[in-house]
């Protein structure tokens, strides 16, 4: 919700030009990689077959891919009645990624934005900001966003991404199924069973101006019906690029371990538990005020820990009704001169499926949600009340009506919660799917979503700026927090399109608008208070619900197939809007208003890959320049139980920025050369999806 623009300071001496030497190493590299790949090629002919995977699946078979976000229930993705892409685990390895917000760049409509080393701003669909509260993401039906903002610190979500098993993102409302703050979307993190990950692997990369990563898992079974995995990761990460040259004040590490097991109780039971910690250390530069010296950036050191552990039973009463139980508790601290945020978090949620007949059913489930923290005060930031908690009961159901078999269905639900700081919301969704041949599927929805206040809504005190360059005395700008303020609102009408002309075309396309109301903005509270010992000045401005926003917009994504090795990808993402002058997050400013991507994925041989890609974002109107980002990968499938990358990341420039200075100061993204190796024992490798 809030903002503070930062002072730049005296950076590290500048490094000397480096373009034209990255270019001839990445010559180098790709020239390397191809020789050494082919030779792999070579020797593994006649003699070895790459598992089984979707490196070389079809637009109809991913078309058919499983999903869950869109329904809470397994559906085909062309059937899926929102605007839904999928991640795959396979595209996942093949982009030789380094984190989820990386791989996130994927998805067409989804805006991705690198602040600095550890903070990415991702949204849909408008309001992009580092306090964005308005994308709902979990893990593995873990809900991973912080209640003190509503936002997701991404530098912690990090789970390992050869374990990933697909992302489900939706772009649009999914109130009515995953409760308040999906309100843009819904991102959806599911891992792979310990079933599918037996036996070692480990990977490593290292990047030239990015950092290093090591990920290493073993998966095991007792007897046919218990399997598990151990796993444990080690991340440095380096600086980005200060603007006045040299490097900025942001790298970061971080290492976490975790255990997960599935075990098939009974034929009709499964009993999944994952645990999981980590530490790390995070580095930034913010301003800090105090009440008797001018301010200055400081540079700020992070103390990074936490860890959850969840438990999921389901079972199947049969072929028309099941269960599923989930429960977790996440514990997660946070450490700084600046602030610190100490909160644990506990949820249980239910799940009843039931088939009346083959044209009628029901999801009916509740939940609740407790969540406290402890939040020490410093003069630039405290809350009215160091310690709170707060608790959300939540009930939804969904109805699911076959109007016409095969043809044509409408899903209708609802998600009732009560929380603490508004009491009584309620979040309706209506959706309808048309399916007129097999090749064609037409979608619409009118939905209302809600995102509930945060602890900075109701509780915060922030200092943001000092207005007097010198004492006497010291006059400060400061924002208060309200306990009247109030849920915004979002009523959402979407349109979608699908069509597959298999197996060389396939076109995916959404149209909507949203009227938004009710958004946090700040007034000037009263008169300045005057504080006698030490002597200073606030100026104090409070929340209030009285900004209001639309946007309207088209998401447009193209997949063509020229020759059967060969697939070029092609969106579009148009966005236009407004909002108040008092909202507090601007509905577009901080988004492109035009985002184009072009991704092109050439398998050269059985094992070899050549994937390039293509983003532009156009100019922000806070200052931010429009962007063309150009990526560049080498890849091989696994061979002899190794797999290898090598990707050139950010070829357009030698540096670029993506968002401009928030709480913490903002980098400069730098061009990268990142190389990746996977090893994982061919006859234990996983099952084909």
């Amino acid at each position: 919700m809030l903002k503070i623009e930062v002072c730049r300071r005296q950076q590290v001496p500048a490094r000397p030009t480096r373009a034209r030497k990255f270019a001839r190493i990445l010559a180098g590299a790709v020239i390397a990689g191809y020789l050494v790949c082919s030779s792999l090629v070579a020797a593994a002919q006649g003699t070895q077959n790459a598992p089984t995977d979707l490196s070389n699946a079809s637009l109809e078979q991913l078309m058919q891919i499983e999903v869950t976000s869109a329904s809470k229930k397994s559906e085909t993705l062309s059937n899926a009645p929102a605007a839904i892409y999928v991640i795959t685990g396979e595209a996942i390895r093949r982009g030789g990624f380094s984190s989820v917000p990386d791989a996130l760049r994927m998805v067409p409509g989804l805006y991705v934005a690198q602040q600095s080393a550890h903070v990415w701003l991702v949204s849909a669909r408008g309001f992009s900001n580092q306090f964005n509260y308005n994308m709902l993401v979990l893990v593995d039906g873990r809900v991973v966003y912080t209640p003190t903002f509503g936002g997701v610190y991404w530098d912690v979500q990090d789970p390992p991404l050869e374990d990933i098993d697909r992302i489900e993102v939706i772009r649009g409302p999914g109130g009515a199924l995953w409760g308040a703050n999906a309100v843009n979307g819904v991102i959806n993190i599911i891992t792979k069973s310990a079933a599918e990950t037996q036996g070692p692997q480990a990977s490593t990369s290292a990047g030239i101006n990015e950092g290093y990563a090591s990920r290493v898992h073993y998966g095991g079974a007792v007897g046919d019906a218990f399997h598990y995995r151990l796993y444990g990761t080690g991340n440095y990460w380096l600086p980005t690029g200060a603007t006045a040259g040299g490097d900025s004040f942001d790298a970061w590490t971080i290492s976490q371990g975790g255990v997960r097991f599935d075990w098939n109780l009974t034929a009709k039971d499964t009993l999944t538990f994952d645990g999981q910690g980590y530490s790390g250390r995070a580095r930034d530069v913010a301003q800090i005020f105090t009440p008797t010296a001018p301010p200055s950036p400081a540079d700020l050191v992070t103390v990074l820990k936490g860890g959850h552990v969840l438990a999921r039973w389901k079972h199947e009463f049969n072929t028309h009704s099941s269960t599923d139980l989930l429960g977790y508790c996440d514990w997660t601290a946070r450490v700084a001169a600046l602030d610190s945020d100490f909160r644990d978090t506990c949820d249980v949620e239910f799940q009843q499926d039931f088939a009346i007949s083959p044209r009628h059913s029901f999801i009916v489930g509740a939940g609740i949600n407790t969540t406290g923290d402890d939040w020490p005060p410093t003069f630039t930031i405290s809350m009215s009340s160091p310690h709170r908690r707060t608790t959300t009961f939540s009930g939804f159901v969904q109805y699911d009506f076959v109007l016409v078999p095969h043809t044509l269905r409408v899903i209708a639900g609802t998600k009732l919660e009560h929380n603490d700081y508004t009491g009584f919301e309620y979040q309706p969704q209506i959706r309808a799917v048309w399916t007129p041949d097999s090749s064609t599927t037409v979608w619409a929805a009118v939905s209302r979503a809600v995102g509930t206040p945060q602890r900075v809504d109701s509780d915060i005190v922030f200092r943001v700026a000092q207005l007097n360059p010198a004492p006497p005395p010291l006059t400060f700008l400061r924002l208060d927090g309200s306990p009247q303020v109030l849920s915004s609102i979002v009523h959402a009408f979407e349109l979608g399109y699908r069509y597959q002309w298999a197996p060389k075309f396939s076109v995916d396309a959404a149209i909507y608008y949203n009227h938004y109301s009710r958004l946090g903005g700040f007034v000037a509270s009263g008169p300045p208070i005057v504080h006698v010992a030490p002597p200073f000045v606030d100026l104090p401005e409070v929340i209030q619900s009285i900004g209001r926003a639309q946007t309207h917009g088209l998401e447009l994504s193209l997949n063509y197939v020229p020759i059967r090795r060969w697939t070029v990808s092609a969106s579009i993402t148009l966005l236009r809007g407004t909002s108040t002058s008092t909202s507090v997050l601007p509905a577009v400013a901080s988004n492109p208003l035009q985002q184009y991507d072009l991704q092109s994925r050439f398998n050269l041989t059985r094992l070899l890959n050549f994937d390039s890609v293509w983003h532009h974002y156009d100019a922000l109107r806070n200052q931010v320049p429009n962007l063309n980002r150009a990526d560049v990968g080498v890849s091989t499938n696994p061979s002899h139980g190794f797999s290898f990358s090598i990707w050139g990341r950010n070829l357009q420039a030698d540096h670029h920025s993506e968002a401009v200075s928030q709480t913490f100061l903002a980098g400069e993204i730098r061009r990268a050369l990142v190389f990746k190796i996977v090893w994982e024992p061919h006859d234990q490798a996983p099952p084909a999806h």
